[in-house]
């Protein structure tokens, strides 16, 4: 059972936080069947920082959520425990986490899943992890999605500051007897189609006005290539304005991620993102054997049970084999791309990685790591 100080603490926000985001969002329930007793497993597409709170505390049970634990300080770690999270090492298998999951299960608990494994960059559902519904498959338990629309509009993952419009949730109940009635199989694949949104294109967003201040800040975490000279590391966010500070080329975003003029990058920021990935075939093509991209100024560390041990900083440069990171006074760090796993963007703060058995940690202080994780990704193709 939840300890009463996780039931004091799922108050106190309930009262602070949760219908505050409620009323600055906007934020409209529609129901699909009635919620099951405990134990379920709520899962949620995710977007917005906090959609834990946005649409756990509608359950009237405290959801114990699968979070990434890992990447928070001390501090935040006890918070995490306050409100019933539990640990799960972002980008990689965590067994642990598994056995957890089925643990708070059995012991009569809801359990909280984002399945997508991380918040989405580009308000769209990522493909969901592999086997995500087969706990409830195996033991017949009760599902309640909480598909949201409008989450991403409404603080997208990359930008400083929120908007207001509407988040639009529709929560979605299958009984023991419904998820018993499917094969592994089925259930995933309908899991996988309710939960799949694409906000920037969601017709049920379009009459919808997102307002905010600074709508453009942020934006050099998402874009890293500028479509009117082409130059990378050259976008910036001015005001309501996306910049690039090569060429002079300016466009402007509004409230729904849409970009005035179009051009070469579409016609909104999801088209952007979509242009920007295709060219790091592009790119990777074009640079042969020589440099493809590169990070200058950063801190690199190693993390040795969290905490960051021996920091250099340093430039890091991507080759089509291998990784540089070269610092001054120290013989250069190289890494073989085949050797690089379980890299990810950690709360936009820091790019993490495995290479061999050391785990990496760099601060790009609001610098493109996603760009990294793109060409890795393509790179590995």
């Amino acid at each position: 059972m939840a300890r009463w100080y996780q039931n004091l603490t799922w108050k106190v926000l309930i009262k602070l936080k949760t219908d505050k985001l409620w009323e600055f969002h906007n934020v409209q329930p529609e129901y699909h069947g009635e919620f099951p007793d405990p134990p379920y497993i709520f899962m949620g597409n995710h977007s917005h920082a906090e959609d834990p709170y946005i649409i756990g505390a509608e359950m009237g049970d405290i959801v114990h959520f699968m979070a990434n634990i890992d990447g928070v300080s001390d501090v935040q770690r006890i918070l995490s425990h306050m409100v019933a999270c539990y640990g799960k090492k972002k980008g990689a298998p965590d067994f642990a986490a598994i056995k957890k999951t089925i643990e708070l299960l059995k012991e009569g608990e809801p359990v909280g899943i984002f399945p997508e494994g991380d918040r989405s960059w580009d308000g769209e559902t990522a493909p969901l992890i592999p086997g995500s519904t087969a706990i409830a498959s195996k033991y017949k338990y009760p599902i309640v999605l909480a598909v949201q629309r409008g989450n991403y509009l409404s603080f997208p993952r990359w930008a400083d500051n929120p908007r207001q419009g509407r988040i639009k949730i529709d929560y979605y109940t299958f009984t023991a007897e419904d998820v018993g009635s499917m094969t592994p199989q089925e259930l995933e694949q309908k899991v996988t189609e309710l939960l799949y949104v694409n906000d920037v294109k969601d017709p049920v967003n379009k009459d919808i006005t997102f307002k905010g201040k600074d709508l453009a800040s942020g934006i050099q975490r998402l874009l890293w290539v500028c479509p009117s000279c082409g130059k990378q590391d050259s976008i910036a966010g001015d005001g309501d304005d996306i910049l690039c500070r090569a060429c002079g080329a300016k466009w402007t975003l509004d409230g729904s991620l849409r970009i005035q003029p179009e051009g070469l990058q579409g016609r909104d920021l999801k088209d952007w993102y979509d242009w920007q990935k295709e060219k790091t075939a592009e790119i990777i093509s074009a640079a042969g054997d020589d440099l493809i991209t590169s990070t200058v100024d950063i801190e690199l560390s190693e993390l040795e049970n969290r905490k960051m041990v021996d920091p250099r900083r340093g430039d890091m440069k991507l080759y089509r084999d291998r990784i540089v990171f070269s610092s001054p006074g120290r013989e250069d760090l190289v890494m073989q791309v085949s050797d690089v796993a379980h890299y990810i963007d950690n709360f936009n703060n820091a790019f993490e990685f495995d290479c061999g058995k050391t785990r990496y940690r760099l601060k790009f202080s609001g610098k493109n790591a996603l760009k990294w994780i793109d060409l890795l990704n393509q790179l590995k193709k």
